[in-house]
């Protein structure tokens, strides 16, 4: 697990190091800044949407594997439904591009550059599909420093990219190819790895039908997730195009979410399939296996909050060195108390997944980001408004899956995960019981 750690540094590192990198070459245009905020969120947006694939995967490989569930006799190997998404991500991406492009990039940039731009998010959230199934093999085989070495990877060449690109004075066209390269990551590590070679083979717990169904249920709450964590800089610019008066603004907002969260989140993302894991495989309460993962985050998020009141107006003007991107102390703290609630949210989200509870996953999320999305369009101004969406929108949203976990229906240890009181019907449901 030590590389696992060390490649969530290496990641959190990165998204820090690329997004203030950026700031650094394009600040001196905010417009030209929110731009590539925008769509960086619209691909992280994207990748947000196929992880529910490393999700579900993870889940159906490591049950597979551990012998909770014996393997269908229908059973699917996920690399190739991987190949099926990676079609179709590319293709509607194309297809629906003329709605949405022209609200990300400017009418200056020029057609070539749109053109590019769109043409760079399809083929790499195409290939992240293959990616982000592949993460999920590797996570269900316990291959712990393949999974590491991908991550490492996919994060780490952004990071070294963007210097280079800032260094040799380039703009927004080099930073529009540095969001997308990380997704072909999985083609090195699948080259130089023959173990993960050979995970390519794993098959699911469940027919493909099943894991078809539980695969798209978890990619839409992944999808409502990304929408509150990565995709919220490109809702910002949708929601709010003219922040002309305001005293914070709109590239200060974007900045000011994206660095406040990015030490908590980001390295949560990467061990969301090792807290999968552990949920798959353990054998106590959800609350048991919830507490100390929550413990952690609560304890970072008090004290980031604390932190980012005192001291992260002065980061703000010492790291970004640019007068758009000013942003109050009370603000920075109450962005970081909403990214504590969204990793809550995150947690919990893991252990409905791993207790089968798909359904409740997905509401949870979706009602999560249906509250945020509200807010966020309400009558306030943009700083305002995106603190209380983060904060309340998740906290909602939390309601759902506690009641997944400990309502009518929850889990019971002692039963075999999946067995739910009192529909659980002894033997015929096929989970292994201890008595």
């Amino acid at each position: 697990m030590r590389y696992l750690t060390l490649a969530t540094i290496i990641a959190g590192l990165s998204g820090f190091v690329v997004i203030i990198i950026a700031a650094w070459a394009l600040g001196s245009s905010g417009s030209v800044t929110e731009e590539f905020t925008a769509y960086w969120g619209l691909f992280f947006a994207g990748t947000g949407v196929l992880t529910g694939l490393t999700q579900e995967t993870t889940r159906a490989v490591s049950a597979a594997r551990s012998g909770v569930v014996a393997a269908s006799t229908s059973a699917v190997r996920p690399i190739v439904f991987s190949l099926a998404a990676a079609a179709v991500t590319a293709v509607v991406l194309g297809a629906t591009a003329p709605f949405w492009i022209g609200r990300l990039l400017s009418d200056h940039q020029g057609i070539g550059v749109g053109l590019l731009a769109v043409g760079l998010l399809a083929v790499g959230l195409g290939s992240y599909a293959v990616q982000a199934t592949i993460s999920g093999i590797l996570s269900g085989c316990q291959l712990w420093k393949q999974y590491a070495a991908l991550i490492s990877l996919d994060t780490g060449i952004r990071m070294i990219l963007a210097v280079v690109a800032w260094l040799l004075g380039y703009e927004l066209l080099a930073f529009l190819v540095i969001t997308v390269i990380g997704a072909v990551s999985w083609t090195v590590i699948v080259g130089f790895s023959r173990p993960a070679r050979e995970a390519l083979g794993s098959l699911t717990d469940v027919s493909a039908r099943v894991f078809t169904r539980q695969a798209l249920t978890a990619m839409a709450a992944s999808g409502s997730t990304a929408v509150l964590i990565t995709g919220f800089p490109t809702l910002v610019k949708l929601t709010n195009p003219d922040t002309t008066g305001q005293a914070v603004t709109a590239a200060a907002v974007i900045y000011a979410v994206t660095l406040t969260r990015a030490p908590l989140l980001v390295p949560l993302q990467q061990f969301q399939s090792a807290i999968i894991v552990r949920f798959v495989q353990g054998n106590r309460s959800p609350w048991a296996a919830l507490a100390g993962p929550l413990a952690i985050i609560w304890a970072v998020g008090l004290l980031g909050s604390g932190l980012a009141w005192l001291i992260g107006p002065w980061l703000f003007d010492v790291i970004l060195r640019q007068e758009i991107f000013s942003v109050p102390g009370g603000l920075l703290a109450a962005l970081t108390l909403g990214a504590t609630t969204t990793a809550t949210l995150m947690v919990t989200g893991c252990a409905t997944i791993a207790y089968d509870r798909h359904g409740l996953y997905l509401g949870g999320w979706v009602l999560a980001t249906v509250v945020a999305v509200g807010i966020l369009m309400g009558p306030w101004e943009l700083a305002t408004a995106a603190a209380l969406a983060l904060i309340f929108g998740p906290l909602v949203g939390l309601v759902v899956h506690l009641v997944a976990l400990f309502g009518r229906g929850a889990p019971v240890v002692g039963l075999g995960r999946g067995c739910f009181l009192p529909e659980c019907p002894g033997d015929e449901c096929g989970q292994q019981h201890d008595g």
